[in-house]
């Protein structure tokens, strides 16, 4: 068999939804309900940061990206050393193509200069720090980044988002038996939607020619979310590559 063109194809990081929706990072909901006093400067400036956390969170929920980025913007500015802000802050700047700012906000806390948080503990600081070394293009230091993650037991709940993650950092270097094992890792122990692990895991194994179990691995991810446009993308392009690089059978002409 022909060795299989390098996919151009877009891969897509995602981490959990603990780390999307972390809402909870400043306020409650039922805080909105509580009267706010308004009598002194530390009280105004609680109900402003208040409104912002509100807006910040229903922006995210309702998929708002750009909006959740300006309230983040402005409670980072208000408390920079906030770790529960600081990580949803870094994954808005990254999803909006400003992953060098998110290296910025995050490297404190991935050189263990500064303390997570029971909200946002460390594994989840690190991992979305490697998230952006990836959309950067550092993949070693990623990796590097995550290992000291999946090396460690106690952090069992984050290595499933580790593991993509490793996963994506091992395939740009061209490791793809090591990244697919990953890729495989992280399905074993994901919660939610796994459909971007199988995306992923599926451009990996057209990257090594195994092509049909890479198209029942995308169907059954369209399946899943018929609504991502990238997988069908994906399935047209590894398709054609199939039948780019695998030989026909000759059609006989006898009678």
């Amino acid at each position: 068999m022909k060795k299989a063109p390098a996919l151009k194809a877009g891969r897509f990081i995602a981490l959990s939804a603990t780390a999307l929706l972390l809402a909870a990072c400043v306020v409650s909901p039922n805080d909105r309900d509580v009267g706010d006093p308004i009598d002194s400067l530390s009280g105004q400036k609680a109900a402003t940061e208040r409104r912002l956390a509100t807006a910040a969170t229903d922006a995210m929920a309702a998929g708002k990206t750009q909006e959740a980025l300006v309230s983040y913007e402005k409670l980072y500015q208000r408390d920079s050393r906030n770790p529960d802000v600081a990580v949803n802050y870094a994954q808005l700047l990254r999803r909006t193509g400003k992953a060098d700012q998110a290296l910025k906000i995050l490297a404190p806390y991935a050189k263990g200069e500064r303390k997570g948080s029971t909200r946002a503990p460390l594994a989840m600081l690190k991992n979305e720090y490697a998230a952006a070394q990836i959309e950067t293009g550092k993949f070693a230091e990623a990796y590097s980044t995550l290992e000291a993650v999946l090396n460690d037991s106690t952090l069992a709940d984050f290595h499933p988002d580790a593991s993509h993650l490793a996963g994506v950092a091992l395939d740009a270097q061209g490791q793809h038996k090591a990244a697919e094992r990953m890729f495989r890792q992280a399905l074993d122990g994901w919660k939610g939607d796994p459909t971007s692990v199988m995306n992923n895991l599926s451009l990996n194994l057209a990257s090594q020619g195994l092509f049909d179990e890479a198209l029942t691995t995308l169907r059954r991810a369209q399946i899943m979310a018929p609504e991502k446009t990238e997988i069908a993308r994906n399935v047209q392009i590894v398709s054609e590559l199939r039948d780019a690089v695998v030989p026909k059978a000759p059609v006989s002409l006898k009678k």
